[in-house]
């Protein structure tokens, strides 16, 4: 394949994602069809079925895509975390989130697919769509896992806070972005707060003890 010849490939690839966006946040995955979207592109059938295998290849390529390098992304913020300093801790847990609402501002229609695309109307598509949260879920818990092993946490259940967090930030993700009963800022301070709540609640006696000597340093 030519370089020119990878770039339209490309590039019809991503107005094919590009229209099936729009049009499944506009009228949900179930209402629109495969030439909904060959016709708001104009192209034929036949490419379409030439990038993709049908309607739901293209959802799944679509949520998976975005979701994975979102997924990547927030793991790759907790990396430098240094746990037992409490400031790094909360900076972390913002930066977090405020990846979590860039990604809503950015991909607003991705965003309402993953929300409305088959709850309660296809079990193996409301499946799917779970199965992205529940990465970060499980990513989240594996790191709460580390901190009690380590000693500076004890008396939590990682997985069921995990999906928790998780279950928060989809809500106040929806109410941000359809409801607008809240700015993201709000929403972000809120989850990062809440978080550090539970993180403190939780600390062993180490960890209050190496808080309490960062302080010291500091004064």
């Amino acid at each position: 394949m030519t370089r020119l010849s990878e770039i339209k490939r490309q590039y019809t690839r991503k107005a094919i994602i590009g229209a099936a966006g729009e049009l499944f946040s506009l009228h949900g995955y179930h209402n629109t069809q495969v030439m909904d979207i060959v016709r708001a592109v104009g192209m034929s059938a036949g490419t379409f079925y030439h990038y993709f295998k049908n309607k739901r290849d293209l959802f799944d390529q679509i949520t998976r895509e975005s979701f994975e390098d979102l997924r990547l992304r927030i793991r790759r913020l907790r990396e430098p975390l240094n746990i037992w300093d409490r400031r790094d801790r909360r900076a972390k847990l913002k930066e977090t989130f405020t990846e979590y609402f860039n990604y809503i501002d950015s991909h607003r229609q991705q965003f309402l697919i993953l929300l409305r695309g088959g709850f309660g109307v296809d079990e193996e598509l409301d499946g799917d769509v779970w199965s992205y949260y529940r990465g970060i879920a499980l990513d989240l818990a594996e790191d709460l896992h580390t901190w009690i092993d380590i000693g500076i946490i004890e008396g939590l259940k990682p997985l069921t806070v995990s999906f928790a967090v998780v279950g928060m930030a989809m809500h106040l993700g929806h109410s941000y972005l359809m409801e607008h009963t809240i700015t993201r800022e709000d929403a972000i301070e809120t989850l990062t707060s809440m978080c550090m709540a539970v993180f403190d609640s939780h600390m062993t006696e180490a960890g209050r003890k190496a808080l309490t000597e960062l302080k010291t340093e500091e004064d």
